[in-house]
């Protein structure tokens, strides 16, 4: 049913009304039309004549204008010549018609137009005829390719050659040249006859775009000729209706019976006019808003505002759908927006990723591959195409050395990794000659082929080995820590003993010899225990802020000693008056072990350079101070350098070193919180630098500050015999020994014992305990000696907070082979606490118990 709403309805309403008018219009009009049939009929006849020569000129032109693109499309001349001589008999034709109309000014007219549509013709044939002639030269040009271009690609190229010059892409043209270039730049001949041809080729493509351009725009001149005919002729057409109803009009206005009539269907058919007028305008407003709206859409346009039309006909609806359609178009944009920043980002991913990326297809053809891939594989960029055999790439790649592991480092197959690579997941490693270790990661493709991830290992595989070194010497740190303290016991024994034979036994010449011979060597145990904590980094040290290059110009003299006369010493210092805080004799003792290793590898002639300067801690960055010993010594392999630090290992011949002077070094610098650096090449020398932090102050160093403790350290062992007034300190005093080694205590017994000291001994804190508590009242303990590791949860340090608690008038002394540092750290020991270092002197020993008794007698 019909909606009353609708246009449809309103305007078949409309008509019908002015039907009803103008059938009563002709019904009064019948009863005159005899009357003015003679002028109808001169009219008529002139004016259906006229109009139906205007009306066959329009569509004569209108069939020319259809058949032009025919002719537009003609691929041989002979076929444009049929074309042209055609058009030629439809065009003179025309213009007979357009002569013969009757009023000069429409014949003047249409013959114009007629005119303009035959020049714009017999162009567009021209171009035709050009456009042929210029295909056939490229036709002719193709003939000096063929004997040239032999691959696939170049062979797709001449058929698209030959099939439609124009429509070649300028980067095809450009990649035939190069392959040219390339394939034939040994032969200038050649090139020169095949370059040209391209050249023209580019050319004559330029030319045959510009006249299908041209052609395209003579079309559509001969339409719009053509439609502008139509239109000229339908105004003819109505110009001539005109006069006819002008005619009647005046028939009618003859007829007197009819005028009233007349006037009144006129009347009623003007206010139907009125209102289709206006009905007309604003449907036509409504209806133009809708359309530029669509326009501006259809051009790209998203940022208008759909305009709002309240009607309820169909333009209405048409308003409504266009905003839907609007919307879902700012969708679409949205989405295709995201994207296309989805695929750009997924693009920069792709190309600027680390690792290199590849993908072939079931038949090993290559499909894509990102920018890292040809860098990673050693191949030249250029050499990769779409659709490359993975063979083609092997054999690429073959001409740079190299080995497939599997990532247990056994050697791989890599013809059985390649063909397993399609079916299930494939990991194998690349050792390339130069170092490099590229790790090949293939996932097959559900669709057929596979994806490799191509990864750089070399950088991580140096820091595997680096951390697998730093865990070897870690340990052998921890094993050369426990064997240095077990050795401290049996050499706190030895030295005991010893010391009680100097003091007791009269010896003759040859037997103090002897004595003497034994100490030395005890001492010379003593210093290796040393060496052997500073490797494992528990050497007690007694750190101070010192000045490197006054402390190296200090020791000159030493150094001199250390280099052959065939030798040179060459001194250069640069980092005063930069100050590190150090042990002083710890740094003193590693640089002339370095200058004595350097002087042993010149083999007495070369030169060796101690330097200084400042530079960057190379794991925190912090600002240091680096000491360089460099040689012009025999060096060291590789192999040999990985193991220079390690405790024992020498290279020199038996009895003549060691193997502890840079292992020695290298703890002594870790436990001072600096690094080792060594460089090495067989007959290029040696170097080996000691970076070491550099020590913040606000004040100047003075003298006493920078040696001061060194020489508090040496007077105390010049000053360290015991005197008469320190030995009447011990009469009738009471010492209780906490010993679990008896081969240690049988000694301190002895010793304590020869200068008038009562010893108790026990081995265990809770035994000392029990004594104390026995011989509270009498026979009291005066001072407590005590080892701080006693074999059990109860040690010297707990020992110590016991007495210190029950007894606070008890001084007490620990004794332990460990550095102080390690004793806070594991068994709480304070800084300020009394502690002899094992192995003990007599005269350290007996001078540190005098303090504490002469302390804790004159606070009492």
């Amino acid at each position: 049913m019909m909606k009353t709403t609708s246009i449809r309805f309103q305007l078949m309403l409309a008509l019908f009304i002015l039907l009803a008018l103008t059938t009563g219009m002709a019904a009064v009009s019948m009863s005159t039309l005899w009357k003015n049939q003679t002028i109808l009929d001169t009219v008529s006849s002139t004016t259906l004549t006229d109009t139906n020569t205007a009306l066959n000129l329009s569509e004569g032109v209108a069939q020319i204008a259809a058949i032009a693109p025919y002719a537009a499309n003609s691929v041989r001349p002979i076929l444009v010549q049929i074309e042209r001589k055609h058009l030629e008999t439809r065009i003179d034709e025309l213009k007979r018609q357009a002569l013969s109309l009757h009023q000069k000014e429409f014949s003047d007219e249409l013959l114009s137009r007629v005119s303009q549509v035959e020049t714009l013709i017999y162009q567009l044939l021209a171009n035709i005829e050009n456009e042929l002639f210029i295909r056939e030269d490229l036709l002719a040009s193709q003939f000096s390719l063929d004997p040239y271009l032999s691959s696939q690609t170049e062979l797709n190229f001449i058929d698209a050659l030959s099939q439609d010059p124009s429509s070649i892409p300028d980067g095809w043209i450009t990649f035939i040249e190069d392959e040219l270039t390339q394939t034939y730049r040994a032969d200038s001949v050649v090139l020169q006859q095949l370059l040209p041809v391209l050249s023209s080729l580019r050319r004559s493509k330029v030319q045959i775009q510009a006249l299908k351009a041209e052609n395209a725009f003579l079309l559509s001149s001969i339409r719009a000729q053509s439609d502008r005919m139509a239109a000229y002729v339908l105004n003819l057409v109505k110009t001539h209706q005109a006069d006819v109803k002008q005619q009647q009009k005046e028939s009618r206005e003859a007829i007197n019976s009819a005028s009233g009539i007349m006037v009144f269907i006129l009347v009623i058919f003007l206010g139907g006019v009125y209102y289709l007028y206006r009905f007309n305008s604003k449907m036509t407003k409504d209806l133009s808003a809708v359309t530029d709206e669509m326009l501006s859409l259809a051009m790209g346009e998203t940022n208008m505002t759909a305009a709002h039309i309240p009607r309820q006909d169909e333009i209405g609806q048409l308003a409504k759908a266009f905003r839907a359609f609007h919307r879902n178009a700012l969708d679409k944009q949205r989405v295709t927006a995201d994207l296309n920043r989805q695929n750009i980002m997924l693009e920069t991913i792709f190309n600027q990723m680390q690792d290199g990326l590849s993908a072939f297809d079931g038949n090993n053809r290559l499909l894509v591959w990102n920018q890292r891939y040809p860098i990673l594989m050693k191949l030249n960029p250029t050499l990769l195409t779409p659709g490359m055999h993975l063979d083609e790439i092997k054999a690429l790649i073959a001409n740079t050395g190299h080995e497939n592991r599997l990532p247990d480092r056994s050697v791989a197959e890599y013809d059985d990794m390649a063909a397993n690579r399609h079916i299930k997941p494939v990991v194998f490693e690349r050792h390339f000659e130069n170092g490099t270790i590229i790790e090949f990661s293939s996932r097959p493709i559900p669709s057929g082929g596979f994806v490799t991830l191509y990864r750089d290992l070399t950088e991580r595989r140096k820091i595997e080995q680096q951390l697998v070194q730093s865990q070897k010497m870690e340990t052998l740190g921890q094993l050369t820590g426990g064997i240095a303290h077990d050795f401290n016991n049996l050499l706190a024994a030895q030295k005991g003993n010893l010391e009680l034979m100097d003091m007791t036994a009269s010896l003759d010449d040859t037997n103090r010899r002897y004595l003497n011979r034994a100490l030395t060597v005890t001492e010379k145990g003593i210093q290796m225990v040393e060496r052997l904590l500073a490797f494992s980094s528990k050497q007690a040290l007694n750190p101070s802020a010192v000045v490197i290059d006054a402390l190296i110009e200090e020791i000159l003299d030493l150094l001199d000693y250390t280099v052959s006369s065939g030798e040179e010493l060459r001194i250069e210092l640069y980092t005063a008056p930069s100050a590190v805080y150090i042990d002083i004799g710890g740094l003193e003792n590693a640089l002339l072990n370095l200058a004595l290793n350097a002087n042993a590898a010149m083999e007495g002639k070369g030169t060796l350079t101690l330097s200084t300067g400042h530079c960057c801690l190379i794991s925190s960055r912090q600002m240091a101070v680096a000491i360089e010993v460099r040689d012009t010594g025999k060096g060291m392999d590789v192999e040999v350098l990985n193991r220079a630090v390690e405790p024992f290992f020498t290279t020199k011949e038996k009895g003549q070193g060691s193997g502890l002077g840079l292992s020695m070094v290298f703890g002594f610098v870790q436990q001072s919180g600096g690094e080792l650096c060594l460089s090495s090449s067989p007959e290029q020398g040696s170097s080996v630098a000691i970076l070491l932090p550099l020590h913040e102050r606000e004040h100047p160093l003075s003298h006493e500050e920078t040696h001061g403790d060194d020489e508090r350290n040496k007077a105390h062992d010049k000053d360290a015999v015991l005197l008469a007034n320190d030995q009447a300190a011990f009469i009738g005093k009471r010492v209780l020994l906490v010993e679990d080694d008896a081969d240690v205590a049988s000694p301190l017994i002895e010793i304590l014992t020869h200068y008038d000291l009562d010893v108790c001994p026990v081995r265990s804190a809770e035994e000392a305990l029990n004594v104390m508590q026995d011989t509270r009242d009498e026979n009291s303990i005066d001072l407590v000696l005590s080892d701080i590791n006693l074999g059990s949860t109860r040690t010297g340090v707990w020992l110590y907070e016991e007495v210190s608690t029950q007894y606070p008038n008890v001084p007490v002394v620990l004794m332990s082979g460990l550095p102080a540092h390690e004793l806070e750290m594991h068994y709480m020991l304070k800084p300020h606490w009394p502690l002899l270092a094992k192995p003990v002197s007599r005269q350290q020993l007996l001078r540190a118990l005098s303090m504490q008794i002469k302390k804790h007698v004159e606070s009492d």
